[in-house]
This record gives C-alpha cells, sequence and structure tokens, in this order.
C-alpha cells in the first residue's frame, strides 16, 4: 500500500502541474467506450442475475478501447498518449530527481522520451488487449455454461481473476521506462534492469497496480449504471480515465526511485 499512498500523494499535490498532460489521451479514451455496451454488461450479470444474453463485442467493448464503436477514436487516444506521456514523464523526472517543478524545458525532453515512450507504451497495449481478448472470451464462454446468479458470479470472479492477472503482467514492466529514461541504457538492458530492481518488491508492485485498476472498472460500470444523465456520466468516466493515467504514470517513478534506492529531491525539506 505504500507505492499506493506515494503515488496518490505525489498525483494531489502536483495535480495542477500534471493534469493537462492527460487531458486529451482521457477524454478520447473516455469517447472510445461504448455506453450501449456497459449498460448491456450491467443489465446481462446485474440486472438479470445472469438470465439475458449478451453478445461477445459487448464483453470486449468494456474491456478494450479498440472495439467496433470506438476503434478510431482508440487510435487517437494512442497518437495523443505518445506525443503527451513524453513531456509527463519529462516534468516528473526532473521534479523527482533534481527537484524542479516546473514546465521549463519539458519541451525539450520530448525528443528524448518520445521513442522510448512510443515502444513501451505500444508493447503495455497489444499485451493489454491480447488480455482483453482473452478475458472477453473467458466470460462470454461461462455464459454458455452457466445461467442465474451462478452465472454473474463466475463472471465477477472471472474478471476479478483476470485483472489480477493483469496487474502481475504490468509489474513485470512497471519500471522499464523509468530505467530507459533516466539511466539511458538500451531496450533489453534496461528491461533485464527493470526486472532485477522489481523482483524484490513484486508484492507492493502488484498491489499498486490491481487495487486501483480494479477501482477503476468497477467504478466505470457504477457511473453507468447510476448517473442517467449521459454527459455527466462521460464526463465522470472521464475523470476516472484522467486520475488512472495520470496514477500509472506517477507510480513509474515513485516505484523506481525506491526500488534503485535513489533519493527524491522533491522529498527533501527546503531549509
Amino acid at each position: 500500500m505504500r507505492y499506493i499512498a506515494g503515488a496518490f500523494r505525489y498525483l494531489i499535490k502536483n495535480f495542477i502541474f500534471l493534469f493537462a498532460f492527460v487531458l486529451i489521451p482521457s477524454y478520447f479514451l473516455a469517447v472510445s467506450g461504448s455506453p450501449a455496451a456497459v449498460r448491456a454488461l450491467i443489465d446481462a450479470f446485474i440486472r438479470s442475475g445472469g438470465n439475458v444474453e449478451i453478445k461477445f463485442g459487448e464483453i470486449f467493448s468494456f474491456f478494450s478501447p479498440f472495439n467496433s464503436y470506438g476503434w478510431a477514436y482508440a487510435l487517437i487516444f494512442f497518437a495523443a498518449s505518445v506525443l503527451c506521456l513524453p513531456m509527463l514523464f519529462g516534468f516528473i523526472e526532473k521534479h523527482m530527481r533534481l527537484g524542479f517543478r516546473t514546465w521549463k524545458g519539458i519541451a525539450g525532453r520530448f525528443n528524448f522520451n518520445f521513442l522510448t515512450t512510443l515502444v513501451v507504451f505500444l508493447v503495455c497495449l497489444v499485451i493489454y488487449e491480447i488480455w482483453a481478448l482473452i478475458t472477453a472470451g473467458l466470460i462470454y464462454a461461462e455464459t454458455f455454461l452457466l445461467r442465474g446468479i451462478a452465472c454473474s458470479i463466475v463472471a465477477l470472479a472471472t474478471a476479478v481473476g483476470m485483472v489480477a492477472v493483469l496487474g502481475y503482467l504490468f509489474s513485470t514492466f512497471l519500471l522499464w521506462l523509468p530505467c530507459l529514461q533516466i539511466t539511458g541504457y538500451n531496450y533489453m538492458d534496461a528491461l533485464v534492469y527493470s526486472n532485477n530492481l522489481s523482483v524484490r518488491k513484486k508484492g507492493p508492485i502488484f498491489l499498486a497496480l490491481f487495487l486501483p485498476a480494479l477501482v477503476c472498472f468497477a467504478a466505470r460500470l457504477l457511473i453507468v449504471a447510476f448517473v442517467p444523465f449521459l454527459p455527466a456520466a462521460f464526463l465522470l468516466v472521464e475523470l476516472v480515465f484522467l486520475f488512472f493515467i495520470l496514477y500509472f504514470c506517477v507510480l513509474m517513478f515513485v516505484a523506481y526511485f525506491d526500488a534503485a534506492g535513489e533519493e527524491r529531491m522533491d522529498l527533501k525539506k527546503k531549509i
């Protein structure tokens, strides 16, 4: 829980400096989701107790932005992310490593961080899409094998279990990007180094990924279920995505500095 607390502490304290970097990516990520598919998921597994048929595409649309409804918006989300996140990473790294909380020089970090951000983000996106495909397939298969409340319970347990699998997979790659951008290692050396750093922190890193991801998925379901006014629901979902993207980016560097034993200058008390 220390990493969760540390990431949120940094995020809340510096939110005014960070949120602008992810406004565009979070907007298009929210747009890529199909509200109708989310409602179909709620109707099938919650309101009807597993007694309503649901299509594979509706389940997949909940987990993946690259669905039949929003794939074009998802592409814009990807493009916006690889353009905006290098500057966000530059800001966070500079603040934690040097103690300077300023936007000055952030544009210059774009060239240095762009390629590493593109490669790591693309790898993580491919892993996530494969995970979403498998998760949706498992839940869809369960609708053929089970009916009623048993179907809902098993589908929920499968979803939670698969989010845990996702957290474990991403815990392997979480420190890769900070290692690339801070140490200057090549991709394979940075990956090996990041795994060496994270092996002693595997449990805390896993929890710091699993629990917030679970909350993010659950929050989206609850918002669509209980906020009937579509613009308000969309705004709330976008805020959830915005906070989660920022949290994930901050967590990378919080965990890296702790695992590497490097002093964070943003935490030094000014005399």
